[in-house]
């Protein structure tokens, strides 16, 4: 992308995103990118793009793009940010499942306690197929909504279960309408043994280390606290 499509953010150039493929690039160039304003200025999507097409009268614009740039950069989608939910591009997936999971495959980490029960009770029956939309799984999991989504986001931000992509309504002549269902996969049935092998390339500190370092690289006013905060699971 080109200078002229850049906005000046504090001490820094940021991407302005006016089409699917600004949205490829800003994802590939940044690593991560949180949908809604996060932690660190500048770094969101929202910040980012261009306000026609936030809401463009004539259809959902930057809403309706999220499985096309899954596809398109090979990475992923979830609510990997704090809580909420953002791209990872292909080149920063495996480092952050990797100090997310600090080392532990599903097993372990539940059996040393670090799963909730609903946690495990989702993922199980992601095991059976690899990948299901929300409303199969909490029809399945017999949650409540808020227990669902509490186990659901706790599984993406502990870096076992990401979106691959998302369900919608068409209408009569193909075109998407409404608000896409999410799907769930879980992120070595997504993308194949490749990915756990580049797992495991990765100690949690390496890991860490290489996130941060790419986040200063790309927004040097950056303080350490919010760059820690951004990458770390909260529980």
């Amino acid at each position: 992308m080109s200078i002229i499509n850049r906005k000046h953010f504090a001490c820094y150039y940021i991407f302005m995103i006016c089409t699917l493929e600004d949205l490829r690039d800003a994802i590939n160039e940044y690593g991560f990118l949180p949908f809604f304003r996060s932690v660190i200025p500048g770094l969101s999507l929202e910040e980012m793009v261009d306000r026609s097409i936030w809401f463009p009268p004539d259809g959902m614009g930057v809403w309706d793009w999220k499985t096309d740039a899954i596809e398109m950069t090979g990475g992923t989608y979830g609510k990997f940010f704090c809580r909420a939910p953002g791209f990872v591009s292909a080149e920063m997936m495996a480092p952050l499942l990797a100090y997310r999971r600090d080392g532990y495959d599903f097993e372990g980490f539940s059996n040393d306690g670090h799963a909730k029960r609903n946690e495990i009770r989702v993922y199980s029956i992601l095991e059976e197929t690899g990948s299901e939309t929300s409303t199969f799984l909490k029809a399945k999991s017999n949650m409540s909504e808020s227990s669902f989504n509490e186990a659901i986001t706790g599984l993406q931000m502990k870096g076992f279960v990401v979106i691959s992509g998302f369900d919608y309504r068409l209408t009569k002549d193909g075109r998407k309408y409404g608000w896409g269902i999410s799907r769930y996969a879980i992120p070595e049935a997504f993308f194949g043994e490749e990915l756990e092998r580049k797992i495991d390339e990765y100690t949690p500190e390496d890991a860490l280390s290489l996130m941060k370092n790419h986040l200063r690289k790309h927004f040097p006013g950056a303080d350490e606290r919010s760059i820690d905060l951004f990458l770390t699971v909260r529980k």
